[in-house]
């Protein structure tokens, strides 16, 4: 009776070690296995304390976070006018250098760098190779408002997009009349004086710029899905958009972009070589309407990669979501 006692004793061990040994064996496994891409983008959304669109594109497979939620595009419209002005040029419309009159009436706000070449003076000739040059790698509101008017409006864009098939997305406004209207302004060429406009947004009463922000933040206009803009730049990068002098004209524009180094290219490992166009929001009482990154990832091996990054409507400080950003191109190639 004592020996089965025993026997029964050191068999409970053993079954209870082996439990044991495989409890702490799954256990180690779940800490090193890697969680799945869209776990990886929720927790990255939530740290960013905003809406995350994603779209992660490879040939033969996609990833989205927020698939077909509504994005503000913002400056990454820039891209868009590009594209639709070089359909334009490869059509025989126009060349890339050929001299146009930009004059001073063809200012907008914000950031362009067209007003300081032209300096004090009332007009001055420019060609669409520097106007795309600008639009992309600088953000330059002057020059892209200026290759939206010349191609005759913005809806020319709508039609572009629509003309390749890219449903969800769409462009309804300059950036001069964008910018203006999400402070509660409409733009007049008063306007084209930055004091003037700087003095006019000072006195716009807070309960206007709440109003106009409000709006901002639920409105169609100016909006993207993340699938919509994967799509566009899958076309782009498979040569369906321009023809295949233009698409490496501008992927070689977007390579050179300056703006948002601690965003997508954050996360970019070496190796690999982003095409990319930023696009960025007023913050307003704490919150930030839109801040962006859209872009190809190609290596030497010709394999590529569509990212797409939107954050809407964050509280996070300006650090934190740009590494929500960056934290998209590492989860998409395990970068750094």
């Amino acid at each position: 009776m004592r020996i089965h006692e025993r026997g029964g004793k050191r068999l409970s061990r053993w079954y209870l070690d082996q439990v044991m040994l495989s409890l702490g064996l799954w256990v180690l496994l779940s800490r090193v296995q890697p969680t799945s891409i869209e776990s990886q983008l929720a927790a990255i959304e939530a740290k960013a304390k905003g809406k995350l669109g994603v779209a992660i594109i490879r040939p033969g497979s996609a990833t989205y976070l927020h698939k077909n939620d509504r994005f503000a595009v913002e400056s990454v419209m820039k891209m868009v006018v590009s594209m639709a002005v070089l359909e334009e040029v490869d059509k025989g419309r126009w060349t890339l250098d050929q001299p146009i009159l930009f004059r001073r009436t063809d200012l907008s706000v914000s950031v362009q760098p067209l007003a300081e070449l032209l300096g004090k003076r009332d007009r001055m000739n420019v060609t669409l190779r520097q106007c795309i040059e600008l639009t992309v790698t600088q953000s330059c509101s002057a020059s892209g408002d200026f290759m939206v008017r010349k191609l005759g409006g913005i809806s020319k864009i709508n039609a572009f997009l629509r003309r390749h098939g890219i449903a969800g997305m769409s462009i309804d406004r300059q950036e001069r009349d964008l910018q203006t209207g999400v402070i509660g302004l409409k733009w007049k060429d008063a306007y084209l004086d930055p004091k003037v406009f700087d003095a006019d947004v000072a006195r716009t009463p807070k309960s206007v710029q709440d109003a106009a922000f409000k709006r901002y933040l639920k409105e169609t206009r100016d909006t993207t899905t993340p699938a919509a803009m994967g799509d566009l730049l899958l076309k782009l990068v498979k040569g369906q958009l321009l023809s295949a002098k233009s698409t490496a004209f501008l992927l070689g524009v977007m390579e050179r972009t300056e703006t948002g180094a601690d965003r997508l290219p954050a996360g970019v490992p070496s190796g690999w070589k982003l095409a990319h166009k930023t696009g960025t929001s007023r913050t307003w009482q704490g919150v930030n309407c839109a801040t962006n990154d859209v872009g190809v990832v190609r290596n030497s091996k010709g394999e590529w990669v569509v990212l797409v990054a939107l954050l809407r409507g964050s509280t996070a400080s300006a650090d934190d979501r740009a590494a929500a950003l960056a934290g998209v191109a590492r989860t998409a190639l395990g970068g750094r």
